[in-house]
Order: C-alpha cells, then structure tokens, then sequence
C-alpha cells in the first residue's frame, strides 16, 4: 500500500518514509500540511518516526484537538514523541508474546468458573525479553557505514523485530466455530496490533478468529469523529457503570438508515439493518456464554428478516470497514475529503446516538479487563 492520492503534496518532506495505514492517512486529510510537517520534525528526522507508528487514534485525536482545543495544538504534538519509543517497544513484544499472554489469562479465567483448559496447555510461559538484533554491534561499527546509512539500518532493523514475530489471527469462513471451546475470547490485543491484524482480512474485522475484537477506534477518536462532548462522555461512562442498555433486543431497534450489510460483504442481507445492543447476563450459565460475557452492551446492527442467517454484525466494525472503504459512503464524490466529510456528518447527526452506545460499551469494556488484570 502507497500513500494515498490526496495526501501527495502534503507528505512531499517525508514520502519516503513507510506508508501508514488507510485508515491513518484518511485522518491524516482532515490535518493541514503545515501540522503534518510539525509532527514529522518532531522526532527531529530521527526513527522511531511519529508519521510511521501513530495510530488512526492518534490521528484523530489530533484533529479533535485542532477542532475543539487548538490552543493545546502545540503541546499535543510535543507529547508524541515522549511516547512513541515505549509505543514501538511495546508493540514488539506483543507481536511475539500475544498468543502466551491470552493463553495465559484464559487458564485462569476457566479454571475460575470450572471449564476444561487442556488446549491451553502447550502456551508455555511469556518471557518479555527482546530478541537479539539481526547483526552483532561490534560487526557493524566495522562496516564504516555512513551516518545516513546507519540510522535507514537502524531504522529497517527495528521493523524487522516488529514484524518477524507477527502472529496474525486466521481468517475464519465458519462462523458458528468462533465461540466453540477452543476458541480464543480474551481481547488483550492493543489497538496497534488489532490496526495491523485486520488489512490482512481486507478491514473485515467480523473475518477474525473471534467476534470480540472492538473496531481500534479509541473514546477521543469517536469524540472527534462524531463531535462528542466532554459532558456526553461522561454520561457514557455512568451508563457503562449502571449497565444501562439503550438500545436492548427485547424492544424494536434503532433506525437510522444503516447501510445494508450486504454493502460490507458480499452474500449478506440486502434489507437495511436496526441497531441494537447486547444484554448483560447475570451470570454465564455455560462456556459458550462465558464467551459472550465480552460483549455484554455491544452495539451490533441486524436485519428484520425472520430467520435470516446472514444480517448480524457489530456496529463498530461497520465503521472500521466503511472508514477504509469511503466509496460506500458516496461512490460519486469528487475525493476522499469529502467522503470524509459527509461520514462525519452522518455520525454527527443520523448515527450519534450509536456512537454514544458504542463509547458506553467501550467503558463496560475497560471495567471487564480490568476484572481481568486483577484476576491475572
């Protein structure tokens, strides 16, 4: 993947850097060239660049603080850089350990609740050490490399040790498997690795080996995306703690003039979609619920069709995928921009009162893993 069209002048001092994802350059067209450039020079044209390794969070964060605070512009930028080596070194240890870390955390979890956990015997045990570099320190200082040939080294080095270790979850056709008793639930994948797992499955991350993962979109982002403000923030997070479900099953759903979900896959339901939101279990009667717990107050959209088997998805994967895909927005504006534009508004009106269910949810989200980290 290239950098995108519209971004062509404004990227022209760094192009030569590695191109981020989609989803991060499409934040990147609603920020001015001359703050693209502010946050490139302040790694001080050294690696780890911010262009390279900020997330669509990030990014949209920067534009709510353009948006709404511009006078902390300054500092937000600043801030990245104390950030982003810890970032980087963080990320690398999850591309190696991920898969021991969940193990490592369901054990206890079905251990807890009396579930067989012999599938999980072979996870071994994490070690958070860092792999050994490609080449010895002593070999290379003897190669006389040139300074701007050391630092592209260095900087190829660490991409190197970042992705060689990359476990990437399987694409999954079944869905009836992904809640089977081997299969992973625990989501303690950052956003970063979520972000990079999903372009393999073309941003479907309903094609992932479970349905728990949430779309890498973090609270400031939506806030940023939809116009969210601070005081709506915080009535999410009091939902979240009092479980209030806004949108439950038991009543008729949301509508909203929600894309049909034929328009993310092919082979779906044709007739639009109503948004609804997940219960909360008082307590999972079974593995299979267990599972499901992750989820309890989860926006998803479905169909009205009486037995149809093929209408479900989260809402916030809806999003992901259609922030990649702005075509399915408005296939005949003239650019990306605007797409953007006409998404944010739909967001900002038609669609607020999902994104709010979905930051709700978000927040349920963070008290359950923090369950978790006290468990493990």
């Amino acid at each position: 993947m290239g950098w995108h069209p519209e971004l062509a002048a404004a990227i022209r001092p760094f192009s030569a850097l590695r191109p981020p994802t989609v989803h991060c350059q499409i934040a990147m067209l609603a920020i001015p060239a001359d703050v693209l450039l502010q946050v490139y020079e302040a790694t001080m044209g050294r690696p780890p660049f911010l262009i390279e390794n900020l997330s669509f969070s990030d990014w949209a964060s920067l534009v709510h603080v353009m948006q709404c605070k511009p006078q902390e512009l300054d500092a937000k930028v600043q801030d990245f850089p104390s950030n982003i080596a810890e970032s980087c070194r963080k990320v690398a240890i999850e591309n190696r350990e991920l898969s021991l870390i969940i193990a490592k955390a369901e054990k206890i979890i079905l251990e807890l609740h009396g579930y067989d956990l012999s599938h999980l015997d072979t996870a071994g045990h994490v070690s958070i050490s860092q792999r050994n570099e490609t080449f010895s320190e002593t070999y290379i200082n003897r190669m006389s490399l040139s300074q701007a040939e050391l630092e592209y080294f260095r900087k190829k080095e660490a991409e190197r040790m970042s992705n060689a270790h990359t476990e990437l979850t399987p694409l999954t056709r079944d869905a009836g498997h992904k809640f089977a008793k081997n299969s992973p639930f625990l989501l303690l994948a950052s956003d970063s690795w979520t972000a990079k797992a999903v372009q393999r499955v073309h941003n479907r991350l309903w094609k992932l080996d479970t349905f728990n993962y949430t779309a890498p979109i973090s609270v400031e982002a939506y806030m940023a995306l939809a116009a969210i403000t601070d005081a709506e923030v915080e009535n999410c997070r009091s939902a979240a703690r009092n479980g209030t479900i806004y949108f439950p099953a038991t009543r008729g759903g949301f509508d909203a003039e929600f894309p049909p979900i034929a328009e993310l896959e092919k082979g779906k339901c044709a007739n639009r979609p109503l948004l609804h939101q997940k219960g909360i279990p008082k307590f999972p009667a079974n593995l299979s619920e267990l599972k499901k717990l992750w989820n309890a107050g989860r926006p998803y959209l479905k169909c009205t069709c009486p037995s149809c088997e093929k209408n479900f998805t989260w809402f916030d994967h809806m999003i992901w995928y259609i922030i990649g895909n702005l075509d399915k927005i408005d296939p005949r504006a003239p650019s990306d921009k605007i797409r953007m534009l006409e998404f944010q508004a739909l967001l900002r009106t038609t669609w607020r009162k999902a994104i709010l269910a979905q930051i709700s949810f978000i927040f349920m989200r963070e008290y359950m893993i923090k369950i978790v980290s006290l468990l493990t």
